[in-house]
């Protein structure tokens, strides 16, 4: 049987044990399908060296001189991430990254953590929330066929844990080792608009392909730059890139364990809070309200009033569910 464990959080690796299988669970789908996700998934638990690598390849517009920089994070520094799962259902896994830095003599760079985004998997899902373009995700029902109930639904989080992509395909099977391939459509991504400082288009035609190794993990984007405006989509560039994550010593994630035992009873309240937002029943529109920042801003100044409270306190609870709730409507459009 084989075990990893994080922050008390034992991901156990069995056919026969995994995450409270069932007959019942596993009959919805191809029993196979739903076990070679949850190891594959189970893989990528761990302690990281990230190195994210994006280039333009092709111009696709014209008059549009391609971009000749080279999106490399680890030029001056090193970036890591730690990454746990929390087991939410059966069927339904969340990896939480938390990204932090060291230098290039590998001391940690106080003040450097982060949570990072979220990959929330859920096998056999009913239904995902579709980017469709301009802050609007429709809600996309998932047929109750074999071949969709054999699919993972990896949704992609932003820093508050709202939506940023999702999309749904299985595992390969046929492999040496497991891969999961999907195209989606996505808002652009937060380093073109943060270090590249990109404003020139507004949305990724995203392909990626994730492919566990065990020791390390590689996620290979294929990547189509769109001018998105008054719902028509114009492909700007062509772009490769990957994340590729090299396991290390788990010890060598030390500096940020006690980031997330402070931080994480408030995140989990926020992902049920998103639960209940996002159940399937309505599209979902975001819209930032004349003369505020960014929501996850607002998010983050109710955390940093919670964290000095006590979360295991139902009444405390209901009233940061409560403020979050509040959030996330004020900066909800119309739909």
């Amino acid at each position: 049987m084989g075990l990893r464990t994080t922050f008390g959080f034992t991901f156990v690796l069995t056919l026969s044990m995994g995450y409270g299988f069932s007959p019942q669970t596993m009959a919805s789908g191809d029993p196979a399908q739903l076990i070679r996700g949850r190891e594959a998934i189970g893989s990528l638990v761990g302690c990281y060296l990230v190195d994210y690598s994006f280039a333009e390849t092709e111009s696709l517009q014209s008059g549009y001189a391609r971009d000749n920089r080279i999106y490399d994070v680890n030029r001056d520094k090193s970036i890591k991430e730690w990454i746990y799962a929390e087991a939410i259902s059966p069927t339904r896994v969340r990896l939480q990254h938390i990204l932090f830095g060291t230098d290039l003599a590998g001391v940690y760079m106080q003040g450097s953590a982060l949570k990072h985004q979220a990959e929330d998997w859920e096998y056999g899902a009913s239904y995902l929330y579709d980017f469709v373009g301009t802050g609007t995700w429709k809600v996309k029902s998932l047929a109750t066929d074999a071949t969709t109930l054999d699919q993972w639904t990896r949704k992609i989080t932003n820093l508050d844990d709202g939506p940023r992509y999702q999309c749904a395909a299985a595992w390969l099977a046929d492999t040496q080792f497991p891969e999961w391939t999907c195209r989606n459509y996505s808002p652009i991504p937060g380093r073109e608009t943060r270090d590249m400082k990109r404003k020139d288009y507004q949305a990724l035609d995203r392909t990626t392909r994730i492919i566990a190794y065990q020791n390390s993990w590689l996620e290979r984007q294929s990547n189509t730059k769109t001018i998105d405006q008054a719902g028509v989509r114009t492909p700007l560039a062509k772009e490769l890139g990957k994340t590729w994550y090299v396991r290390l010593p788990d010890s060598e994630c030390t500096p940020v364990q006690s980031f997330v035992s402070e931080h994480s009873p408030f995140w989990a309240l926020t992902r049920e809070v998103w639960d209940e937002v996002l159940a399937g029943q309505q599209d979902f529109v975001e819209q930032v309200p004349s003369g505020q920042g960014p929501r996850y801003a607002r998010v983050f100044e109710i955390e940093a009033r919670y964290l000095a409270l006590d979360l295991t306190d139902q009444t405390v609870r209901d009233a940061a569910k409560a403020e979050i709730r509040k959030v996330i409507e004020e900066y909800r459009g119309s739909h």
